[in-house]
């Protein structure tokens, strides 16, 4: 698929609409083995089917049915993918993916299956009150593959490392290893491997080193394949440049971020990075009564965990963000000054992230 048809399909799919511009509302309820949907106009149709999780017998359903009509369809984001909203767009026609959290629930509902939960969706989408998510497509898609696929493999690297830790701890073994500086290095893992224990022991804590190592070449291995990924595509290596350019952040950064947020061009204003990655204050106010909490933590939370590393580094690269940093702690409790300072800073830099992939330049440092 070319570039130009991939941004061209995904500015035709619409993250907000006018229900006064649609004829039919089609609210899903997708698993593996069916479709279960409901259709609403704007006026008093009703109806809901279920059919085999197949979109071009949904598409024809429609079609035989509904020739004339202007359809929006919405179904929530899940393990079953984008592939009926891709055969979707293919037909021409309108299709949201809808994020789960974003679709409200009575407190006091007891009843939940498939037909109710496409009745739900169908009801918020002909009220206009959906949104959908930006839809990843062609090189931006592959690439989440790539970063997804990094992180469930640095996720049983680290998990692998605290069982060794557990294991130690259980068996009093972690005494014999206090002259050893526990970094992880060579020497670690080798004084680990020549450690003296018992024979199930030995067996448990060799599997474990096992998986460290595993998980570290497959870690590398998808590290090599993003970097040839980057080389071959001009704008992937274009936004890699801005986004490096930026104090503190590096290429494992840069490319999570690209993969997290999709084709930069679609980002509509500052905030809506920060708000993408729960970096804003979360606020509960009424009346003449304002009161800001901490930050919401919504969003992609193992991006937000790279930001607020990059941060750390980047306010001993970057003057501004140094003394940005040290004016918000010094106006907090010294126990809490340094945490809320550094998210502050995440926060600042996502505004520099926002602006040089919007502007396509690189970041200069004055």
């Amino acid at each position: 698929m070319s570039l130009d048809k991939t941004k061209k399909e995904e500015s035709m799919t619409p993250s907000t609409y006018l229900p006064e511009d649609y004829d039919l509302f089609v609210g899903l309820d997708v698993d593996r083995n069916s479709f279960s949907f409901t259709i609403k106009d704007q006026h008093c149709m009703n109806k809901s089917k279920k059919i085999p999780s197949e979109p071009e017998q949904l598409h024809h359903y429609m079609q035989n049915h509904f020739a004339e009509k202007k359809i929006l369809y919405a179904y929530e984001a899940g393990p079953t993918g984008y592939h009926l909203h891709d055969y979707l767009r293919e037909q021409n026609e309108d299709c949201m993916v809808i994020s789960p959290l974003s679709i409200p629930g009575a407190p006091n509902q007891k009843i939940k299956n498939n037909r109710l939960d496409s009745q739900k969706i169908v009801d918020e989408l002909r009220a206009g009150k959906l949104t959908s998510i930006r839809v990843p497509q062609g090189q931006y898609r592959e690439l989440r593959h790539l970063i997804n696929l990094r992180e469930n493999y640095v996720y049983n690297r680290k998990a692998a490392k605290q069982r060794i830790k557990a294991l130690l701890l259980f068996a009093h073994l972690d005494y014999a290893l206090k002259d050893i500086e526990q970094n992880w290095s060579n020497c670690y893992i080798q004084a680990l491997k020549a450690l003296s224990c018992s024979p199930a022991e030995r067996q448990r804590l060799d599997m474990l080193l096992m998986d460290i190592e595993y998980a570290r070449k497959q870690t590398l291995l998808i590290l090599r394949q993003l970097q040839a990924l980057v080389k071959n595509s001009k704008e992937l290596r274009q936004n890699m440049n801005y986004l490096t350019s930026l104090p503190g952040i590096g290429f494992i950064v840069a490319i999570t971020t690209l993969g997290r947020i999709g084709d930069p061009s679609y980002l509509k204003n500052v905030r809506e990075l920060s708000a993408f990655l729960g970096l804003v204050p979360s606020e509960k106010s009424t009346g003449d009564t304002v009161e800001h909490g901490s930050i919401t933590h919504l969003g992609d939370r193992h991006l937000r965990a790279l930001l607020i590393e990059a941060s750390w580094s980047a306010i001993r690269k970057d003057k501004e963000l140094n003394q940005f940093y040290h004016r918000i702690k010094n106006r907090h409790h010294p126990k809490i000054g340094a945490r809320k300072a550094i998210v502050a800073v995440a926060r600042k830099l996502t505004h520099r992230i926002y602006c040089v992939l919007k502007e396509q330049r690189p970041y200069i440092v004055h």
